[in-house]
């Protein structure tokens, strides 16, 4: 009866993570999105939308948010414009399924005077065959309500770890982090973080 009592206890006492809600199709947000109709809502729906066309492989939703001489950047590439923003995305999704974003509650960063906005994510995608869950970060630039500038930052050893059984795949956490926790066969192991080229150069 005590345990009983206690672990009652332990669970009213313990804070909950906020359940996510849905903000775009495939895309959810465990904070509370901007108040509508401010110029911090107009930033945050810019990454909302940027995260949908993905989610979705819909274009529309960056034909919106995006200026035509967008420049978009990712570790490997950086393309100018949103028609080269368009192609990328073309390119994805015909490799890609089961895509979708999570942002936590404390994902943004939005600084108004400058029109710089950071936020912390969570990617969610088959691609490939592989499952890969990988946290993270975009930095934009808004003018005008339109992206001008979307960098993003991610580790793609992650993927490769997750597909070998090193990291777990972690999904929707209450905190993100630059990698997800290892597995539990792999929690003492060192090093892990050896990174290696899949291609010889020059090409033979």
């Amino acid at each position: 009866m005590l345990k009983s009592i206690s672990a009652v206890l332990v669970l009213a006492l313990t804070p909950l993570a906020a359940a996510a809600e849905e903000v775009r199709p495939g895309v959810t947000f465990a904070g509370e999105p901007e108040a509508a109709g401010s110029e911090r809502a107009a930033m945050q729906d810019v990454i909302f939308d940027f995260a949908a066309a993905w989610a979705n492989c819909d274009g529309s939703y960056m034909e919106h948010a995006f200026a035509d001489d967008v420049l978009f950047a990712y570790p490997t590439t950086a393309i100018e414009g949103l028609d080269a923003m368009l192609a990328d995305l073309e390119l994805f999704c015909g490799m890609a399924t089961d895509t979708s974003f999570y942002f936590p509650a404390d994902a943004f960063y939005i600084d108004t005077e400058t029109g710089r906005i950071a936020a912390e994510v969570q990617f969610r995608t088959i691609q490939r065959g592989a499952r890969q869950v990988v946290n993270d970060v975009w930095i934009a630039t808004i003018e005008d309500g339109r992206g001008t500038v979307l960098k993003e930052y991610l580790d793609g050893r992650v993927k490769d770890l997750q597909s070998l059984g090193v990291l777990q795949y972690d999904e929707s956490p209450e905190t993100l982090t630059p990698w997800p926790p290892r597995t539990e066969a792999w929690a003492e192991c060192f090093p892990i973080a050896r990174a290696a080229p899949i291609n010889s150069c020059p090409a033979e």
